[in-house]
């Protein structure tokens, strides 16, 4: 009963944070306001996680729950593996819309961290096993042709991040225009479409 309790008062933090960084941002956001949020002492936060960063990291990875559960959902009510790779497109991009403020840009412009990190390792995997599924489902159907759909899946992951890096020259912030999320949103739209139709061939 202990446990879940402690289980349950760690869930309540991390949704608790996640509300208040996703409203004001992650960097301006204190733990005394989360803990004023909860009506518990910092100490209180302190014990379940070490620092803002873990907190921070806690976090993301809610985050990304949601993401995956969405686009596989997305991606399973897909008729064909063009429509699944297509269907990951917006899912992608109402992520991406809601949490921006969470500084996940400015944490996937940190490569250090990046690579680092066993978080994003852990989602990229997630995301590439989910294209690569999509990938040799189109293989088996006829629709697709690859002989290596796992490669061709993490080629394709690494190209879809490096569009979301590279919005513009300026340094990424947590403030991220309509106009750019549209820029972007048009670029992967092409950029799968290249490669549909590469292994379409």
């Amino acid at each position: 009963m202990h446990t879940e309790n402690r289980d349950e008062m760690r869930e309540r933090i991390i949704e608790a944070a996640l509300k208040r960084f996703t409203h004001y941002g992650a960097s301006k956001t204190t733990m005394n306001e989360i803990a004023d949020d909860l009506h518990c002492s910092k100490a209180s936060l302190y014990y379940y996680f070490p620092d803002k960063h873990s907190l921070h990291i806690a976090v993301l990875e809610k985050a990304g729950e949601m993401y995956f559960q969405e686009l596989e959902q997305s991606t399973a009510a897909a008729p064909t593996a063009q429509d699944a790779l297509l269907d990951m497109i917006p899912v992608r991009q109402n992520f991406a819309r809601k949490f921006c403020r969470l500084e996940l840009f400015k944490i996937l412009k940190d490569k250090q961290l990046l690579n680092s990190d066993e978080t994003f390792r852990q989602a990229r995997e997630k995301e590439t096993t989910i294209v690569t599924g999509i990938i040799s489902k189109g293989v088996a159907s006829g629709e697709l042709v690859s002989d290596n759909p796992e490669q061709v899946a993490a080629l394709y992951i690494q190209s879809m991040i490096g569009l979301r890096l590279s919005l513009s020259t300026r340094e990424l912030t947590d403030e991220i225009s309509e106009e750019e999320f549209e820029m972007v949103r048009e670029w992967q739209v092409q950029l799968a479409d290249i490669f549909i139709k590469g292994l379409k061939s």
